[in-house]
């Protein structure tokens, strides 16, 4: 998330206060004697300081839901790597992954309830604003390597033109994936891999379009030749899902590389999650003015941390409780 560059200073003005704006209230002490910020060089006019109060609450709301979203992650990553270690260690009896299944079936709904990871765990901080919706093409090869050319035509519901990609002898998937993406990106549709096949991810907007089935036309090779067939895409399952149905039939063994991914995949999204909150709190320090101090106090760069002076020019620049400053800013 990039938060807009709003860097403070003095408002100017060329409205007289007699023109119907009354002109603010300069203050010339305070109850503890020392000067107003209005008396500091490069204090703040009200409206900046509007401005920045504005974008620290920002600030901190993001950091709050990335925070949350972390803590999702955590009591998942805790609970599965239990389980993984488990199999790793011995062999688990019926009994035992019955009660596996119930404990994975109840995080499932707790993470539900908590709202903040999708259906892949992944976290919707992440996401941004729009959903993410994933479905397989795992009915059909587009991104194996093959020794013949194929011209695929692809038609998605509900469009009027066809889309075409020739996939030459030993082509990479990357390269597939590149052909397929300048057709579906205006549908807002993206193309990825996903151990092997073509994996589609919608917003919200272009959810029902692959919700419908694919009129798909090749030439024998990956795609049946003639007359064109139609190829539903398979809506991505719910990742603890595989985990609870082979509980159930008490061969949770089988499912060790699926829980491994799982696990990879969740600590590939908490690095980025960290990333993100400290990509927000350098930007939030980068962009705050230093404070000068009042007359006859120490500069701030003779006294405190780093942190501890970046601190003080948040609670002086944007008047907020030095609570809050302190948990936008802790450290890591």
């Amino acid at each position: 998330m990039q938060l807009a560059s709003t860097r403070p200073g003095a408002v100017q003005t060329s409205l007289d206060p007699a023109g119907g704006i009354a002109a603010a209230p300069v203050l010339t002490g305070q109850a503890d004697g020392k000067p107003p910020l209005a008396a500091f060089a490069g204090g703040l006019s009200a409206p900046g300081r509007f401005q920045q109060w504005g974008k620290l609450s920002q600030a901190q709301s993001s950091v709050a839901r990335l925070q949350a979203a972390e803590q999702s992650l955590s009591q998942a990553y805790q609970q599965l790597r239990t389980l993984a270690q488990r199999l790793q260690a011995s062999a688990i009896s019926g009994e035992q992954q019955q009660k596996w299944g119930e404990q994975l079936t109840r995080l499932s709904e707790q993470l539900q309830q908590q709202g903040r990871l999708d259906a892949r765990l992944q976290p919707r901080a992440l996401e941004g604003n729009a959903a993410r919706h994933r479905f397989q093409l795992d009915k059909v090869d587009l991104l194996g390597v093959k020794g013949s050319r194929e011209r695929i035509t692809l038609l998605l519901a509900g469009q009027q033109q066809a889309m075409g990609i020739t996939i030459r002898p030993g082509q990479r998937p990357a390269d597939t994936l590149v052909q397929l993406n300048r057709h579906l990106k205006p549908l807002g549709i993206s193309a990825e891999a996903e151990q092997g096949r073509v994996q589609l991810v919608a917003t919200d907007r272009a959810e029902a379009i692959l919700r419908q089935p694919i009129l798909m036309q090749g030439e024998g090779i990956r795609v049946p030749a003639g007359e064109p067939v139609l190829i539903k895409p398979t809506p991505e399952p719910d990742a603890l899902a595989p985990l609870q149905q082979a509980a159930r039939k008490g061969e949770l063994a089988s499912e060790r590389e699926h829980l491994q991914r799982v696990l990879s995949r969740i600590q590939d999204y908490s690095t980025r999650l960290q990333e993100q909150r400290r990509f927000i709190l350098q930007q939030m320090a980068n962009e705050w003015p230093a404070v000068p101090p009042p007359s006859g106090e120490a500069p701030l760069g003779n006294r405190g941390s780093p942190f501890e002076k970046l601190v003080s020019a948040l609670v002086a620049q944007a008047n907020v409780a030095r609570h809050n400053a302190v948990a936008l800013l802790r450290k890591e």
